[in-house]
């Protein structure tokens, strides 16, 4: 459906995936990650935002991709019900011939130490290396400093390799 310029049906076929994976990196449950997923659709459609190119959609997409997730994990009903089923069906940072990778136990447990990053970090990381944006662009999507998202990427990859250095030895 194509209204004022923008082809919504578009939209969701070319980012419906990477916006569905994303609330999924922040609410760790398929449920509400397609919940945010649809709002986010129909707040572009409402909204019918003047967005230059196809790297300005992707990046509006993702903000309030992420801004509707912490929306949700604000509210009271987030905070008060406790999930009932954990770990369901996640989806997998990647597509094609390199999901059946993402199976190996050691990225496994990358994807698992990324989840439990505090959002700040795991914003950072799953824009960098999940959705492939250079670090002048996470900047503009998060509306902070470029050199602010690579201090953030530093610390993340500190905060990993600890982490996995930990559970590594867990294992042993």
């Amino acid at each position: 459906m194509q209204e004022n310029g923008i082809d919504i049906d578009r939209l969701v076929r070319q980012y419906g995936s990477l916006v569905l994976k994303q609330a999924y990196f922040y609410l760790k449950d398929r449920h509400k990650a397609e919940d945010v997923c649809q709002e986010v659709f129909l707040r572009m459609y409402k909204k019918q935002p003047q967005l230059p190119d196809e790297q300005s959609e992707k990046a509006y997409l993702l903000r309030v991709t992420i801004n509707l997730c912490k929306d949700v994990l604000k509210s009271a009903w987030h905070r008060r019900v406790t999930p009932m089923i954990e770990g369901y069906d996640a989806p997998h940072p990647q597509n094609g011939p390199e999901a059946d990778a993402v199976e190996n136990e050691e990225k496994q447990l990358l994807y698992e130490a990324v989840l439990e990053l505090p959002p700040i970090y795991k914003d950072v990381v799953l824009l960098f290396y999940y959705h492939d944006m250079p670090t002048g662009e996470i900047a503009k999507v998060l509306k902070i400093p470029e050199v602010t998202v690579r201090t953030r990427l530093m610390r993340a990859r500190t905060r990993l390799g600890t982490a996995l250095k930990g559970r590594l030895k867990d294992e042993a």
